[in-house]
């Protein structure tokens, strides 16, 4: 949670019942635990330069599964992004850490959704990888 760079705030909130959080079959992975449910504030950029920020309060899901973690998050505005992050071994005997993610969202507001998620895996990967080294 905390290696999300627009994060500004977080607090844990009760798993919710409508939707309830499942992993979707076609994701072919199944839940080794219960999920864990935060609302979560998020500054996002809407201008460059930080001309005019939004702070978006979404709800975020996260589900243990074998080897990663199944995290959705349901923001405002229908916009729902599926990420499910798996450590792999490659061919070599190293292990990776492989993001495979669904955004569903008007076509409107797709672009800055996929701003925002392409702008960030950077800093996420290395603060990810970062404690893991810790």
């Amino acid at each position: 949670m905390q290696h999300n760079p627009h994060m500004a705030k977080y607090e844990s909130i009760p798993t919710p019942t409508d939707p309830v959080p499942t992993i979707p079959e076609s994701r072919g992975v199944t839940a080794a635990s219960e999920p864990d449910c935060y609302r979560v504030t998020d500054k996002v950029h809407t201008l460059p330069a930080g001309l005019w920020d939004s702070d978006v309060v979404s709800t975020y899901e996260f589900i243990n599964v074998d080897n990663g973690v199944f995290v959705r998050i349901r923001s405002p505005m229908s916009v729902v992004m599926e990420s499910l992050w798996l450590i792999k071994e490659t061919e070599d005997g190293t292990v990776e850490v492989v993001e495979e993610q669904v955004i569903i969202a008007s076509r409107l507001l797709m672009s800055t959704v996929k701003s925002m998620s392409e702008s960030g895996w950077k800093e996420i990967h290395a603060s990810m990888l970062k404690k893991a080294q810790e």
